[in-house]
């Protein structure tokens, strides 16, 4: 009996349902392909997009006025400078480290020198990271000391005039120095602030 049920509905709903999917259409999204990327592609492999065609960057470097350095105005983009400044950015956690610990001190030149410190002359691939950061930092004040000068001047800088500028910013830098950082003082001596 539950056969004869069974294929009495089979019988009965078959026409019905091949009635109702007769009457159903069934419509695929259009799809069009472009080069853009998605939301989820530019969230996960970040995007690069060009804010103006014309930008500046402006930067700022505090001075001591009054007393040798003269405001500097960049007319136009010094690469040379920029690229000095970015090094310094780049290396200042660095040097902050190596002074907090004693390894290097502000000299009364302007420069940055190694102090030694047992712990780096038993490892020499630490030591030699420190005066590769050493010698990059000191590169860079370098180039930064003759490229304001020139920037004042309007002309190549002597010895004598970084020097001189080398000395300003060794004051500078003994204002802004950390408690328990090296200075030099202009007689060679080390002292810790």
């Amino acid at each position: 009996m539950k056969n004869f049920r069974t294929a009495a509905v089979l019988v009965f709903f078959t026409p019905a349902l091949i009635n109702i999917s007769a009457c159903i259409t069934i419509v695929p999204p259009k799809i069009s392909m472009t080069g853009e990327k998605t939301v989820i592609e530019r969230q996960i492999t970040g995007e690069y997009m060009e804010l103006e065609t014309d930008a500046w960057i402006v930067s700022s470097v505090k001075t001591l006025s009054g007393e040798g350095l003269a405001e500097i105005s960049v007319d136009g983009y010094d690469e040379e400078l920029i690229n000095a400044i970015s090094i310094r950015n780049f290396h200042s956690d660095k040097i902050t480290r190596y002074k907090s610990e004693g390894a290097i001190g502000e000299a009364a030149t302007g420069f940055v020198l190694y102090r030694s410190l047992p712990s780096y002359e038993k490892q020499k691939a630490e030591k030699d990271i420190l005066v590769a950061v050493i010698k990059n930092e000191n590169d860079a004040r370098l180039t930064i000391f003759k490229r304001s000068v020139f920037l004042k001047e309007k002309r190549q800088p002597t010895q004598n005039e970084i020097n001189n500028f080398g000395q300003i910013f060794a004051a500078e830098q003994k204002k802004s120095a950390l408690q328990g950082d090296w200075i030099q003082d202009a007689a060679g001596k080390w002292t810790q602030k």
